[in-house]
C-alpha cells in the first residue's frame, strides 16, 4: 500500500469514528473538517490503528505532528485524542524555529504546550542565516556582534521540560547537564534555556572551562548565547593563559657550574748534599 493510500486511509478513519472525532470539529456549514488550532494536527503517518477499547491512536512510520510553531517526529507514537496529548518513541525530535531537541522519549501536552524529552536529551540551538547569506570561514574571528547570534550551541543532559507558549518559550534542564558554544564547555546539575532571550542560567556544581585553558567554579552561571557573555558569582579556581610568544617554548637549558680542578701539589726539587769535609787525598 502507498504512503498517499494509506494517508487516505488514515483520514477515511478519523472520518468514520464518530467517537473519535468530536462534533464540535465538524463545520456543519461547509460540509467539511473545522480545524482547531489548539489541538495537535497529525501531518503524517504511514500506518494508523485505532483501538475504540482505550480511545487511543497507534501511530507508526514517518508520524509527524504540528501544534503552534513546533513539529515533532518519530517512528511511532500514542495520541490521545481526549487529552489531546502523545507519547512518541523511535527517533523522536522536536523542532522550533533555531532549536532542536532529540531524545529516547518525548512526552507531549498539547493543551499545556509543554513537551518532556527523556534519557540521552540533546538541545541543539542556532539561528538560522537570512536566506542567501554565507557565513564567514570557520577560521575568521567573528566581525561584530552579529556575528555571535549564529553561533551553534549544543547541550545535553537527561530530561528537558520544555515550554513553547508564543510568550515564553523555556526549557529546563536536569542531569548532567553539558553545554558546548564553540570556545567554552560549561557543566552543572541544572539549567534553565530562555528561548527568545537567548540566556542559558546555570546552577548547581558550575564549573566552565575554555579553550584557552582557563577554568572557574561558581554556584551560578549566566551565559549569553547571542551576545558571547558570561556572568557569575562566588567565583572560584579562575586561571589565565600563557601568553602565546611563550607556548610551546622550552626553557633554555641551565649551563653545569665548570668543574673545579683539584690543585696540583708543586714538588719541591730535590735537595743538593753538600760535598764531604776534607775530602782531599791523603798523603
Amino acid at each position: 500500500m502507498t504512503g498517499l493510500r494509506r494517508f487516505g486511509l488514515v483520514a477515511l478513519v478519523f472520518l468514520l469514528a464518530g467517537a473519535a472525532w468530536p462534533q464540535e470539529a465538524v463545520d456543519e456549514e461547509a460540509g467539511g473538517l473545522q480545524e482547531d488550532e489548539d489541538r495537535a494536527r497529525i501531518e503524517w503517518a504511514d500506518d494508523l490503528r485505532y483501538d475504540p477499547a482505550e480511545g487511543m491512536y497507534h501511530l507508526t512510520g514517518n508520524v509527524v505532528f504540528s501544534h503552534q510553531d513546533i513539529t515533532l517526529y518519530c517512528d511511532e507514537a500514542t495520541y490521545d485524542y481526549d487529552e489531546n496529548s502523545a507519547v512518541a518513541t523511535g527517533n523522536p525530535r522536536i523542532e522550533s524555529e533555531d532549536t532542536t531537541i532529540t531524545g529516547t522519549v518525548i512526552e507531549a501536552d498539547f493543551d499545556d504546550e509543554v513537551a518532556t524529552i527523556a534519557d540521552n536529551v540533546t538541545i541543539v540551538t542556532q539561528r538560522r542565516r537570512p536566506e542567501g547569506e554565507e557565513p564567514p570561514p570557520e577560521d575568521e574571528e567573528p566581525r561584530d556582534l552579529e556575528e555571535y547570534r549564529y553561533k551553534k550551541t549544543t547541550i545535553t543532559c537527561e530530561r528537558i521540560v520544555y515550554e513553547y507558549n508564543e510568550d515564553i518559550k523555556r526549557a529546563t534542564l536536569t542531569g548532567r547537564i553539558k553545554a558546548v558554544q564553540e570556545d567554552k564547555t560549561a557543566y552543572a546539575d541544572q539549567a534553565v534555556y530562555e528561548e527568545l532571550e537567548d540566556i542559558i542560567t546555570l546552577t548547581g556544581h558550575v564549573r566552565v572551562v575554555t579553550d584557552h585553558g582557563d577554568e572557574f567554579r561558581c554556584p551560578k552561571a549566566v551565559i549569553s548565547v547571542e551576545e558571547d557573555w558570561i556572568r557569575a558569582e562566588q567565583v572560584t579556581g579562575v586561571g589565565r593563559r600563557r601568553p602565546e610568544e611563550n607556548e610551546g617554548a622550552q626553557a633554555p637549558a641551565e649551563e653545569a657550574p665548570p668543574t673545579e680542578e683539584a690543585p696540583t701539589e708543586e714538588v719541591p726539587p730535590p735537595e743538593e748534599t753538600p760535598p764531604a769535609e776534607g775530602g782531599g787525598a791523603g798523603g
